[in-house]
């Protein structure tokens, strides 16, 4: 579908570092990053209350705390050392 119609949306200095920062991570405008977000956003495809109810059952689970020792030697182990 051709693209007739124009917005204009002015962005803060940092969130258009990243907004530029991953349309180029993706290999794409920064126009086409908005455009994929607003129709995410419009075709209900990102529901805030489902985030926040996922983000409250990270929160809320129950884990037993690591050991900070064992924990370094896990990432230093995953990089190689």
């Amino acid at each position: 579908m051709p693209l007739t119609k124009k917005a204009m949306v002015l962005f803060d200095e940092q969130q258009y570092k990243k907004l530029e920062e991953y349309a180029k991570m993706r290999h794409a405008s920064v126009g086409s990053v908005i455009r994929e977000s607003v129709e995410a956003v419009i075709s209900g495809k990102v529901d805030a209350e489902k985030r926040k109810q996922a983000a409250a059952r990270l929160v809320s689970a129950e884990e037993e705390p690591v050991d900070w020792d064992e924990f370094e030697k896990t990432v230093a182990k995953g990089h190689g050392e």
